[in-house]
């Protein structure tokens, strides 16, 4: 074993963790999907109820507490899914690293920061996995020649949708929040069924992404082993990120 091998951390399989987020994705998919249909239902009640003298007290009320478990359905799986997601994230960035990857851009700690630093959550997590992706990519074992893997579109498209959901969200939580226009409340909803709709459709496209890394991580282990020896002179640094 060489000294740039012997620095290399520790490959640990995804797997498990991959099914266990599947299953959250599929499950905050769901609930996305019931949440587009309560918004719907609301709109139209609203509809209905726009040429009467207010709305009925008993229907509002059964709306509002449908609202209610719904949303916090939605916070609880996407609490629970975040910090799944985040653990994973976090671990297939170490494995390339014991994949043999050098010089990434993104240090391991961008797995976490990268969501949590204000202005750039808005694109640093989507530039973590796609150099990931990248660098997990099994067509070759040089420590260098990840940089040239093309990542695919579907990971700016996921990362679009996830980033239009909190913003729709945003929207329709201050214009029914805010308004006493019954036209711009309805607008309001609309926002949030188009929210929910980017939250299901992420959800699903997420699952694409964690699949795919974590096989193709596997089928480069298998190919190459913890990491070929490089040619380039070994840098210190290499060990620590």
């Amino acid at each position: 074993m060489n000294e740039h091998e012997s620095l290399l951390p520790p490959f640990v399989p995804t797997r498990r963790s991959v099914k266990v987020l599947g299953l959250l994705f599929m499950v905050s998919a769901g609930i996305s999907w019931l949440a587009v249909g309560y918004d719907v239902s609301e709109i139209r009640l609203d509809i209905a109820q726009a040429g009467q003298h207010g709305a009925d007290p008993a229907t509002r009320l059964a709306y509002e507490t449908a609202g209610s478990l719904v949303g916090t359905a939605q916070l609880v799986m996407l609490a629970i899914t975040a910090a799944t997601f985040l653990t994973w994230l976090h671990r297939v960035r170490v494995n390339v690293r014991a994949l043999g990857a050098r010089r990434l851009a993104y240090r391991r700690e961008w797995t976490i920061l990268g969501f949590l630093v204000p202005v750039l959550n808005l694109f640093r997590p989507y530039q973590v996995v796609r150099e990931i992706w990248q660098a997990s990519d099994p067509s070759t074992g040089d420590p260098m020649a990840w940089k040239v893997v093309a990542a695919p579109r579907r990971i700016a498209i996921w990362w679009g949708l996830f980033v239009a959901y909190f913003a729709l969200e945003a929207l329709a939580i201050i214009l029914i929040g805010t308004s006493v226009s019954a036209q711009v409340i309805r607008l309001g909803h609309g926002a949030g069924v188009l929210a929910d709709l980017c939250a299901a459709l992420s959800a699903s496209l997420a699952y694409f992404v964690v699949v795919r890394i974590t096989e193709a991580q596997e089928a480069k282990r298998s190919a190459f082993g913890r990491g070929r020896p490089s040619e380039l002179p070994f840098d210190p640094r290499d060990a620590v990120v």
